[in-house]
């Protein structure tokens, strides 16, 4: 294995290619190099909570896997206060959801190391697995190759009670265990199989056994595949909810400088991103999940739950796990709850958290270094040599990728005319012995001309076969690879230690746009 820069991931105005450089002016820390800062800046917060908070942490990983025994000992230094966390964060999917989930994680891990180095205290990596979001759609499918196609399947899981209005932490896992296997054996069919398959198959399907919840086989797919010198965290969880009680009434109580500073925290240069600025931010729970709004002198809902403020405040007090948070009180709660050196995302959590450094402001903080996750594209030594075939490298490719070679169809039909003139000439003779005959002789010709026409498309498509392989594996329908395929097919081409080797390499390389040959 291999790792080399790879700029041609990103476009020069992409996000990831701008929160470094031409963002800066909305960051409070420009970057790891101030580091220092971030950390002095949260030395002089206090986080009460630590010692509870680290006690549902390591409850909660046992339902993940054990962790290192470094790691544990530095949980205990967290429940101390004497230690930091780096976090990343992303939604449940099945098998891992796409590609890049796994790049944040090994991102926040390798960030960790970093910052730990550099301060010589200790930092946590943290994975925020986002099982109070209620978007089922977007955690319940994989996408399978179909053969001589470029377009992928969506396979998705049916729909099950409250899928899409409850978070999905709340769904009923268990009921989809059967579909679960049977999208997982679609999936490694449309695959070649290899040595790997057998044991990743038995592995998974175990995997998928054993987990109860979304957040469990999610967070079991990143212990077997990538380590356990990580924390996975499930806010989900009514004791989390209880330690997010005084952040909640606060976000309540600032409402309305939140929604002020908010109305104005877009600035010309910014990327354009929808976010809901008129919202409470928070969530209410009854069976389904509902925005909360504040109309007038009430919070509201769309299902019609009316609450005063004290009333609002009230109910936090006393039934906190009704509560949860949305895409802009997330980042505040997390801030909240863990001393956050830095947070890694992806281009549209940059592009949304470039709006955010006001609201951290508003409660006297300042906003955690935001860090670009991994960019990366896996290529095989299979796809470096078509790619030789096609006289193209890797970057032309990504940057244009290779159409279809188009049939023909006029320049066919003039290739036919000698055999459309012999058709002619065989009918009239026909039918000098009868009109049936002339009729029986320019049927046959006619299916012979379109049987030809048949195996030159075949041609054509066995010729087109290289390109489609190229395109499903490395751009799937124009598409960045990370975005669109799941660690499954990566793990059957390259073995069920992959990620733990792209995670070793990672770790020494300085790049965090890569180009990953295996």
């Amino acid at each position: 294995m291999r790792i080399e820069s790879f700029d041609a991931l990103y476009g020069k105005t992409s996000p990831m290619m701008q929160v470094n450089d031409g963002y800066v002016k909305w960051l409070d820390y420009k970057g790891i190099e101030e580091l220092e800062q971030r950390a002095m800046e949260l030395d002089g917060r206090t986080f009460p909570h630590l010692d509870r908070l680290v006690q549902v942490i390591r409850s909660q990983q046992r339902t993940f896997g054990d962790v290192t025994e470094p790691l544990d000992e530095k949980l205990s230094l967290l429940a101390k206060g004497e230690a930091y966390t780096m976090v990343t964060g992303q939604q449940v999917g099945v098998f891992g959801g796409p590609l890049f989930a796994v790049y944040k994680l090994l991102t926040v891990i390798k960030q960790s190391n970093r910052a730990e180095r550099m301060l010589g205290k200790p930092v946590i990596p943290i994975f925020w697995m986002a099982t109070e979001d209620h978007d089922y759609a977007e955690i319940n499918h994989v996408f399978t190759t179909q053969s001589l196609s470029r377009t992928l399947k969506k396979d998705a899981l049916s729909s099950i009670p409250l899928a899409g209005k409850a978070s999905v932490g709340d769904l009923e896992f268990e009921r989809l265990k059967i579909e679960l296997v049977q999208m997982l054996q679609r999936l490694l069919m449309s695959e070649t199989e290899t040595a790997h398959t057998p044991t990743l198959y038995a592995e998974l399907v175990d995997l998928i056994q054993e987990s109860h919840s979304f957040a469990q086989f999610f967070g079991g797919m990143m212990r077997k595949f990538v380590g356990n010198d990580f924390v996975l965290l499930d806010p989900h969880h009514k004791e989390i909810r209880e330690l997010e009680v005084p952040m909640f009434k606060q976000i309540v109580k600032k409402h309305d400088s939140i929604l002020n500073t908010f109305r104005h925290t877009f600035e010309e240069g910014m990327p354009e991103v929808e976010l809901n600025k008129e919202a409470a931010h928070l969530f209410y729970h009854d069976g389904t999940r509902e925005l909360l709004t504040k109309t007038e002198d009430a919070f509201t809902t769309k299902r019609g739950h009316r609450f005063t403020e004290t009333e609002l405040l009230e109910m936090i007090e006393q039934h906190p796990e009704r509560f949860s948070n949305n895409v802009v009180s997330r980042p505040l709660m997390q801030d909240f709850l863990l001393p956050t050196l830095g947070y890694v995302g992806g281009p549209g959590e940059i592009s949304y958290w470039l709006q955010l450094r006001p609201l951290f402001h508003l409660f006297d903080w300042k906003m955690p270094l935001l860090l670009p996750r991994l960019g990366a594209l896996i290529v095989s030594s299979n796809d470096e040599k078509k790619l030789s075939q096609e006289h193209v490298t890797v970057e032309e490719y990504i940057q244009a990728p290779l159409p279809d070679h188009l049939f023909d169809d006029e320049a066919f039909d003039l290739d036919l005319y000698p055999f459309r003139t012999l058709t002619e000439s065989v009918s009239q003779e026909a039918k000098k012995h009868g009109r049936r005959f002339e009729s029986q002789a320019r049927y046959a010709l006619e299916k012979l001309a379109e049987e030809m026409r048949a195996d030159a498309k075949r041609r054509q498509y066995r010729l087109n076969e290289r390109r489609i392989r190229l395109s499903t594996r490395l751009m799937p329908m124009n598409a960045p690879q990370e975005r669109i395929l799941s660690m499954v097919p990566m793990l059957n081409r390259h073995g069920v230690e992959l990620f733990k080797r792209i995670k070793s390499e990672y770790e020494r390389s300085e790049y965090e746009r890569c180009l990953i040959k295996v």
